[in-house]
């Protein structure tokens, strides 16, 4: 019976990387014996597919294995990855997976206080969900409690009740933790060793600095097309990286030393117990936290109205005015090509 990784986040632990890996490394994967199915990265729309009930997981599962059986390779692992999954709080659906495949879960840990810091910028970023897309840090940080997958110890409970304690993988995020970085802990953990000739993961979905995340946090992104919504963030991408040319780099910290105390508290237990019966210890993560002092991110505009309209929206402009031209020369490019063809 083969193998089947499932790989449901977290979110904000180099998902996107690690799917772009699989992805790119597509045949590669398979002269090792790995199937990444459809070779889709990420396999958001089929987790959606078999949750609604349009696709019977039976039939997703002999789909694979038809693929699987066809390729050039004797393949005895398969990997789907959809960091989505584990914000559904009932994976009841994907445990009949295990009729067919010898089902093992990859699960992603992030400590806290660091993930909500960059959960936060990501929603303001992307602005998928209207109703936290706007909130200031503090108001995102009171409805916390609606990111039940963060209390991993409970919620490996469920995942463990599905598929068995010794079918949960995990692995921390944490640099302390990943000495060759969250793509090779990736691999580790799925017993993927033998990586050389395979092409590097790329660093993809990096956050939007504080600064700019204010901005944007105040753009109504969340009511533009999806399509239009990547126009605008790849412009603010390009003011951001202007603005980091000419001021460096600015802190990504959040909270003081005080919140950043009182939140991890809340999930100390769960973790001190995830610690324990996963990595026999007593801390899940190790990297240090940020010193009392650290300088925190600077999450306002400047109060002068010119002062935003030079340093912000002056440069937005110019960044669309360019995305639309290299849009334009591209297009003009295709179609010459398909003209002489």
């Amino acid at each position: 019976m083969r193998t089947l990784y499932i790989h449901i986040g977290a979110h904000r632990t180099a998902t996107t990387s690690v799917q772009k890996f699989l992805q790119t490394n597509f045949v590669k994967l398979q002269r090792r014996g790995y199937f990444h199915p459809y070779n889709a990265g990420r396999h958001v729309a089929l987790m959606n597919k078999i949750f609604s009930g349009e696709v019977p997981v039976a039939e997703v599962a002999a789909d694979i294995t038809r693929r699987a059986d066809g390729k050039a390779h004797d393949l005895h692992s398969v990997v789907l990855s959809d960091e989505d999954i584990c914000m559904r709080r009932d994976l009841s659906l994907l445990a009949q997976f295990r009729e067919h495949f010898d089902v093992k879960i990859v699960f992603a840990l992030r400590r806290q206080d660091l993930w909500l810091e960059s959960w936060y910028l990501q929603n303001v970023k992307w602005q998928w969900n209207p109703s936290l897309a706007h909130l200031t840090f503090a108001e995102f940080l009171e409805r916390r409690e609606e990111f039940f997958w963060i209390h991993y110890e409970a919620y490996l409970r469920h995942v463990e009740d599905l598929f068995g304690r010794d079918n949960v993988l995990l692995y921390a995020f944490d640099k302390a933790q990943m000495p060759d970085g969250p793509v090779a802990a990736f691999c580790d953990a799925i017993g993927l060793t033998d990586r050389e000739g395979l092409s590097p993961a790329p660093h993809t979905n990096t956050s939007m600095s504080p600064a700019m995340s204010e901005f944007m946090r105040v753009l109504p992104l969340d009511e533009v097309p999806p399509l239009q919504r990547k126009f605008f963030e790849r412009a603010c991408a390009q003011v951001d990286k202007t603005r980091r040319q000419q001021h460096g780099r600015e802190s990504n910290l959040l909270m003081d030393a005080e919140t950043r105390a009182r939140i991890l508290e809340i999930y100390a237990a769960g973790n001190a117990a995830v610690a324990q019966e996963y990595f026999g210890r007593d801390a899940l993560f190790l990297d240090p936290l940020p010193a009392a002092d650290a300088p925190l991110a600077e999450m306002r505009l400047p109060a002068e109205g010119y002062a935003v309209m030079q340093d912000y929206v002056a440069d937005f402009v110019r960044a669309m005015a360019l995305i639309r031209a290299e849009e334009a020369e591209t297009a003009a490019a295709v179609a010459a090509a398909a003209k002489k063809g």
